[in-house]
């Protein structure tokens, strides 16, 4: 005997499905044409097949060539304020335009900033960042007695996120700044805020 034959709960399964009502084909029939007929939609029915409209070619042709000429003319024909179609006249007033926070513009006053870092065993150190496009060859750093690097920077007011190239290959946060998960990289850098807070 099988565990299943002296299960107590599939016993009692079996019992129960002995004691269901006999099955009536005609009725199972009559649920199986009407689910077929139901599924057979007028694309599947190749005699039912509807016919799609033709469209002449020269018909096609001269719409296309009717919408290209009426593209053409839209700026020759003039309309009733003597403004040229399809164009819009500039409001009365317009506000200026709002610069961008962070800017490039000569007029923009950069803060001078002093970057520095400890570090006995570099050979070269320059400092990268947003305000310099990551670009470890813009801004190196010097070296002094004891192992000091450092560099000042003109940086425009705002927040900033930087780090150190150390070598040309291995990039080190500042250890006297709080750091942030940069979004354009996606790894942590220094935090630094320029201007007023």
């Amino acid at each position: 005997m099988t565990d299943h034959e002296t299960d107590p709960m599939m016993q009692r399964a079996v019992e129960e499905l002995k004691r269901l009502p006999a099955l009536d084909r005609a009725a199972v029939e009559r649920i199986t044409a009407a689910a077929a007929a139901a599924r057979l939609s007028p694309a599947d029915d190749p005699v039912a097949r509807p016919t799609r409209p033709r469209v002449r070619m020269w018909t096609t042709l001269g719409l296309a060539a009717a919408a290209i000429v009426g593209f053409i003319a839209r700026d020759l024909i003039p309309s009733e304020s003597n403004a040229p179609v399809g164009r819009v006249a500039p409001p009365a007033s317009v506000a200026p335009p709002v610069r961008e926070a962070l800017s490039n513009n000569a007029d923009v006053v950069r803060v001078p900033q002093q970057f520095v870092l400890e570090n006995t065993t570099a050979r070269r150190v320059s400092v990268v960042g947003d305000f310099n496009n990551w670009n470890p060859n813009a801004t190196p750093m010097t070296h002094s007695d004891g192992g000091i690097w450092s560099v000042i920077v003109p940086v425009v007011p705002g927040r900033h996120v930087y780090g150190y190239m150390v070598n040309d290959s291995v990039f080190t946060l500042d250890p006297q700044k709080p750091t942030a998960r940069d979004p354009d990289f996606g790894t942590n850098a220094s935090v630094l805020m320029v201007g007023r807070p």
